[in-house]
């Protein structure tokens, strides 16, 4: 018989850190639906490096996403990545339709990735002493979140 965290800590510690990973599933699935909008949409004197970090966010959002989503399993929550939930549940995430200029680009994703971050730190305030592998997950998507972020909002000096 598998245990899941619900056995290990009881039903309301696996809903609260079933609800943070779910949450922060949401928010990483559509962090990476607009970067990839972003980055078919760039346009500009800064096009290809912007196009080219854009890539590089994006293979971590989504290395970071079946993580989560796997974490989310293996504590006995099934995890939901559906489109209409993602959207539903991310609004605050979306950006303009269209061709973006680069420094339009820059400015868009540093307020996203802004966001996604101060999403995952208040987050992890919660669960810290509660589940400490999740709470590890978190540091090291917020560690390489924040140096992305840094990087990103650099290009826009």
């Amino acid at each position: 018989m598998t245990k899941t965290l619900e056995a290990i800590f009881g039903m309301e510690t696996q809903s609260m850190v079933g609800n943070v990973l779910q949450d922060t599933l949401y928010d990483l699935t559509a962090l990476a639906r607009l970067i990839k909008q972003a980055h078919w949409n760039v346009v500009g004197p800064s096009f290809r490096s912007v196009h080219l970090h854009l890539d590089e966010i994006y293979a971590f959002v989504d290395q970071q996403i079946d993580s989560v989503a796997e974490r989310l399993a293996a504590i006995g929550v099934p995890p939901s990545g559906q489109s209409a939930e993602v959207a539903e549940n991310t609004k605050h995430l979306q950006i303009p339709l269209g061709t973006l200029r680069d420094v339009q680009v820059v400015d868009l994703m540093t307020e996203r990735l802004s966001t996604v971050v101060r999403n995952i730190r208040t987050r992890c305030e919660v669960i810290e002493d509660i589940d400490v592998v999740t709470a590890d997950m978190f540091h090291s998507i917020l560690q390489k979140l924040e140096m992305h972020l840094w990087m990103i909002r650099s290009q826009g000096c």
